[in-house]
């Protein structure tokens, strides 16, 4: 189906278009036809350089539904002809994609959808490209997020929230049952190491959750939490939480705690870190509780 016809079938008249197409033939005169044909452009061209050669065109390309945007990302998929098996992650990548324009996709490629669930497709850095600490940080056009930019006074620490971006697309990519989950240790733990730099709590806790290590890059992530000398993160990191498992039949009633091995071993350059920060509640977890034995350079360090 082209441009013009799904449009004229879907969003014929005025009224029909979203709120922001309207306002934009309101405020810049543009007729539907016109609106119209240059999604029809859009779809022919196949280039992100379209929307931003005005503010009129970029406007009109913003307000687009979502059913546009579907279409033009499978004009961008046979444009590109990738490997079947990257054809999810090279969607993933581009900055329209959301929920939204994902499940229009889906339903626009039913004959892919056996074979979109064999592949596992990666997490795009794009996602955690933008995540900052404080508020002078630049915001992403057209990125789904909810208020990851607070306005903070000075020494205040950003409190991130379960409906910041990117956690509802992860929810709902880790639950969508037209693909696989996505590979959660993309890019050698991209996405872990860029929430414990945000210090995103509820991200750590997602990722860990399904599987992120944080391992990769030499611990990266837990050198990070040490040098911002942040206990409860490097704890966080570096322990699973106990799981509950019922008794036995026939056993006392009740639960028994176990707890299961750590996600990663601490080691002497961990201690070497936290000691060249003077962390010393660090020190003191890492030596006493993980029996991590400084090496003969930390013990001069020590003295």
């Amino acid at each position: 189906m082209t441009a013009y016809a799904l449009l004229t079938s879907e969003t014929m008249n005025l009224i029909d278009l979203p709120v922001e197409v309207r306002g934009i033939q309101l405020i810049f005169g543009v007729s539907l036809i016109v609106t119209q044909l240059l999604y029809e452009v859009g779809l022919y061209a196949v280039s992100s350089a379209l929307p931003q050669t005005c503010k009129v065109l970029h406007a009109i390309f913003k307000a687009s539904p979502a059913s546009y945007r579907a279409q033009y990302l499978v004009a961008c998929i046979e444009r590109s002809h990738p490997r079947e098996d990257t054809i999810i992650t090279t969607i993933l990548k581009y900055p329209i994609c959301n929920e939204d324009v994902l499940e229009a996709y889906f339903r626009m490629t039913p004959s892919k959808a056996e074979s979109r669930k064999r592949w596992v497709p990666e997490l795009p850095r794009r996602f955690f490209r933008s995540l900052a600490t404080n508020s002078n940080s630049p915001r992403l056009p057209f990125a789904p997020c909810v208020a990851p930019w607070r306005a903070r006074s000075e020494g205040e620490t950003l409190q991130w929230t379960e409906l910041d971006h990117p956690l509802p697309f992860l929810r709902y990519l880790y639950t969508c049952p037209h693909i696989h989950p996505p590979a959660v240790n993309s890019h050698e733990g991209y996405a872990l190491t860029k929430a414990v730099q945000a210090r995103f709590v509820p991200l750590i806790q997602f990722l860990l959750s399904h599987g992120a290590t944080p391992d990769r890059k030499g611990s990266l992530a837990v050198l990070i939490a040490i040098s911002r000398r942040d206990l409860p993160m490097v704890r966080m990191l570096v322990e699973r939480p106990e799981t509950t498992h019922a008794q036995p039949v026939g056993e006392r009633a009740g639960a028994k705690r176990r707890r299961l091995g750590d996600r990663v071993s601490v080691t002497p350059e961990m201690l070497r870190a936290a000691v060249k920060c003077k962390a010393q509640d660090i020190i003191e977890y890492f030596t006493r509780e993980k029996g991590c034995i400084p090496d003969i350079h930390t013990l001069l360090m020590l003295e």
